[in-house]
Parts: structure tokens; sequence; C-alpha cells
């Protein structure tokens, strides 16, 4: 039922009881939705009911964080569906992951984080090699998708892309959605 779900959605929400704290089934549901680069919003319901203290909240959300490390972009909201109390920033956050999830970005906004980042960090040869990236352009949306142009892709290593997906997410909002790099070889213009 999940998957079906999933595959007509833009955006989960990976629904979380705040008396029990992630189970088993919710670490199985957030795979999937990893799976099928779906926006997420992490939503801990049943807010009303935990007894709390003023470190409840981090505590609950720093679980989270732990167990979902794959959603770091993902915000968590905290509410009662039961009681209708907080869910104006449910609404904000679904809106902010969908926007986000759509998002275009310039092919000039792109390569100029792509060579701040490079400089900043250039990459480490890898299987022989030293990458060099090219150019950056966004080939789709759902999610937002960028095809990476350089001399030899085998070069990058995995931490390195995950590190310019980092670079990215610092200076574009991507609050809510995942990214997805494709690496392609630059042909040659010479004739």
């Amino acid at each position: 039922r999940a998957r079906s779900a999933l595959e007509r959605s833009d955006v989960a929400l990976l629904v979380i009881d705040a008396n029990e704290g992630v189970i088993e089934q919710d670490l199985h549901v957030g795979g999937l939705i990893e799976d099928y680069f779906k926006s997420v919003v992490i939503v801990v319901n049943k807010w009303d009911l935990v007894e709390k203290d003023d470190k409840t909240m981090s505590k609950m959300e720093k679980d989270i964080r732990s167990k979902f490390q794959f959603f770091s972009y993902a915000p968590i909201v905290f509410l009662s569906a039961k009681e209708k109390t907080r869910l104006n920033p449910l609404f904000d956050a679904i809106d902010q992951a969908y926007s986000n999830y759509i998002k275009d970005i310039k092919t000039s906004v792109l390569n100029e984080v792509m060579h701040e980042a490079t400089l900043k960090h250039p990459p480490a040869i890898f299987n022989h090699g030293r990458a060099n990236f090219t150019y950056v352009t966004q080939s789709g949306i759902k999610p937002p998708t960028f095809q990476l142009f350089v001399n030899h892709p085998d070069y990058v290593h995995f931490s390195y892309e995950r590190y310019l997906q980092n670079a990215f997410r610092e200076s574009i909002d991507f609050t809510g959605t995942p990214i997805k790099f494709v690496l392609r070889k630059k042909v040659s213009d010479d004739i």
C-alpha cells in the first residue's frame, strides 16, 4: 500500500507516533521514500500526549535525525492531528517541500556553486585520476536532477559527490526534497 501511494505522491509525510518514537516500520517506510526520491516532511504526531520539559522536543528531533541520517534535509513538524494543534507549520512545510521539489535553477547559478565548491575543496585522486568538472545543468524536477559533466565519472569518489550535494544544499534551498546527481563524461570538443 505504501509503495502505490508513494508512486502517486509528490510529498510524502513520514508520520512517527510521539509515544513510540521511531520504530522499525518507520525506518522501512523512510527507506521507500528515499528509494522513490520523493520530497518528505517528518511528522511527529500525538505530541499532545507526551510529557514534556524544555528538552523533550530537541531530544526527539536528535533521535529522529540520528535514525534518518539520509533525511537531513527533511523538516520535522510536531503536532496533534486529533487536537488539531500545530497544523499550520505542517502545511507550510508541505508547501516548501513541494516548491523545492519542482524548483528550476539557472545554469549560471549551478555552475557558480560547483565552481566555488571545487575551488574550496578540489577532488582528490581516485581510480588513478583526478576529476575535472566542466559544467552542470539541471535536467529535471521531481526531484531536482543535475547533470555534472566531468572528464571521467570513474574518478569521482562517492564521498566527493556527497560533498557537492551538501555544497548545493548550502547555497540553494532544497529543504524537504532530495536532489539527484548524474555524472556524465564530458565529450571533447576536439575534431
